[in-house]
């Protein structure tokens, strides 16, 4: 007998519809959750406290946001793929980004020297190190998020997971950092979600396979 639309559905359940709210909600409730926590171990900078960030601190900051939210925008559309849908947006936030550490290399070519302030600055690990542990839990979240979606192109959802969840970890860590100098971006915050990013190539990928 020829089974009938009822027949084949009776045993489907209903599942939570995929929105971009929930996206957005649960990556900007951990980033904040990222910063909270970073206050109350490490403390926040103190003119951020003072509500009168330094100019270095508030064009490092909104480049993470910008690049962040271009990335979330992406995996978002990565979750529902659709015919002629597109988001490239997030190229675009990482030009700009690249202008920290391409104007780095320039004053380092105008200065004939390498940044060894910023090179060896005890900072820097703990750069990477907190933006890596709240990019983790970020990341996390999304690609779990991610896996209830229908991601097709799953290395590409990989970089954009790992640059989402970096750009807002290293945002969270900035709103501490004691740095107020461009080559000190260009080299660790660079670093920070470049590796970030290839995590989530290497490693989310995996975690979306059916």
């Amino acid at each position: 007998m020829t089974p009938t639309i009822n027949d084949l559905v009776a045993d489907l359940t209903p599942v939570r519809r995929l929105t971009p709210a929930q996206a957005w909600t649960m990556t900007l409730a951990l980033t904040i959750a990222a910063i909270l926590t970073i206050y109350a171990l490490f403390g926040l900078r103190s003119d951020v406290m003072a509500g009168q960030p330094a100019g270095i601190v508030v064009l490092r900051a909104g480049a993470l946001l910008l690049l962040g939210s271009a990335a979330l925008t992406a995996v978002i559309a990565a979750a529902r793929p659709g015919v002629g849908q597109t988001s490239h947006g997030w190229r675009w936030a990482l030009g700009a980004a690249l202008i920290f550490p391409l104007t780095s290399l320039v004053i380092m070519l105008a200065e004939r020297r390498l940044p060894m302030a910023e090179l060896t600055s005890p900072n820097g690990p703990w750069c990477l190190g907190i933006s890596g542990v709240s990019a983790l839990a970020i990341g996390t979240a999304l690609t779990l998020w991610l896996h209830r979606g229908a991601p097709v192109a799953l290395n590409r959802a990989g970089w954009l997971v790992g640059l989402a969840a970096g750009s807002f970890g290293a945002f969270a860590y900035s709103l501490h950092c004691p740095s107020t100098t461009i080559p000190y971006v260009g080299i660790w915050y660079t670093l920070a979600v470049g590796l970030c990013a290839l995590a989530g190539r290497l490693i989310v990928p995996r975690f979306l396979r059916w």
